[in-house]
C-alpha cells in the first residue's frame, strides 16, 4: 500500500530530525502536519521546502507535553486534512549531561514528565481517529542510552526507556486495530544541535564499528520501514541506529 497522500503528524519537526523525517515524507507525497514550540522562523522554512516538493505541509505551534496542546494538533490536522495515518513522536527535551551524583530529582523528573508527557499525550490523541480508520503507524524517536547505558545522561536514558516501555503497551492494545507502535533509537546524530559538539562526536566515532555519528537520514530510513509496513505485522520493536555501537 502506497503511503502518497496520507497524513503524519511530526513533533518537534522544524528542524534537525523532525525536519528531516518530516521532509522525506513529503517527498513520498504525505500530507504533513509540522510542529514546534518557540522556532517560528526555521518551520516556515521546512514548511516552504514542503511546498517546494509539491506537497502539502500545515504548522500548529503547540506544547506536546499537555494534553491540550496535543489535542489541538491533532483537531487541526483532521480538519486541513481529514485524518491522521502516522504518528511520529519526535519532540524532545534539551538535557544538560550530569552525574547521578550531581543531578537533582527535578532534573529526573523534568526528563521523564516531558519526555513521556509528549508520548503519552500525542498518542491518546491520536487513537481514536485511527481506531475508526483501522489503521496507524505510532514510531517513537528514542535513544540508545535507554537499553545501553552510558555516564552522565541517567536522565535522559530513564526516559527514553519510559517510552520504549509505554509502546510496547500502545502495541499490545492496539495491533487489534490494525495499529503499529515502534521506537527508533538512535545514538548522537549530526545536526544543527550537535554538530559544534566536535570532542565528542569524534570520540563516539572512534568506538563505534561504522567509525561514525548517525546522519539524520539513517534515522529516516528506520522510521520508513516502520511507515512502510503495509500489513501491520511489525509492532512492539526497539530499532537502534548506532552504527553498531549499540553491539559493544
Amino acid at each position: 500500500m502506497s503511503i502518497n497522500n496520507q497524513v503524519a503528524i511530526v513533533t518537534g519537526s522544524g528542524r534537525g530530525l523532525g525536519a528531516a523525517i518530516a521532509i522525506n515524507l513529503a517527498e513520498k507525497g504525505v500530507n504533513i502536519v509540522l510542529n514546534y514550540l518557540n522556532d517560528e522562523k526555521s518551520v516556515e522554512n521546512v514548511q516552504e521546502k514542503i511546498k517546494d516538493l509539491g506537497s502539502n505541509a500545515i504548522i500548529v505551534q503547540a506544547d506536546v507535553t499537555t494534553i491540550d496542546g496535543s489535542q489541538r494538533i491533532v483537531n487541526e490536522a483532521l480538519k486541513s486534512f481529514g485524518t491522521v495515518d502516522i504518528l511520529v513522536n519526535n519532540a524532545g527535551p534539551l538535557f544538560r549531561p550530569m552525574s547521578i551524583e550531581d543531578m537533582t530529582w527535578e532534573d529526573m523528573s523534568k526528563n521523564l514528565n516531558e519526555d513521556m508527557g509528549a508520548a503519552f499525550n500525542m498518542t491518546k490523541a491520536v487513537l481514536g481517529t485511527m481506531k475508526q480508520n483501522h489503521y496507524g503507524r505510532i514510531i517513537y524517536i528514542g535513544s540508545l542510552s535507554s537499553e545501553k547505558p552510558s555516564n552522565n545522561v541517567a536522565h535522559h536514558g530513564s526516559s527514553r526507556a519510559a517510552i520504549s516501555t509505554f509502546s510496547k503497551y500502545v502495541a499490545l492494545e492496539m495491533s487489534e486495530y490494525g495499529i503499529t507502535s515502534n521506537v527508533v533509537g538512535p545514538g548522537m546524530i549530526e545536526t544543527d544541535r550537535t554538530k559544534s559538539q566536535t570532542k565528542i562526536i569524534k570520540r563516539i566515532a572512534e568506538i563505534t564499528p561504522a567509525k561514525r555519528i548517525a546522519k539524520p537520514e539513517d534515522v529516516v530510513r528506520a522510521v520508513n520501514f516502520f511507515v512502510n509496513d503495509d500489513d501491520g505485522f511489525y509492532t512492539g520493536h526497539y530499532f537502534p541506529v548506532s552504527g553498531g555501537l549499540h553491539l559493544k
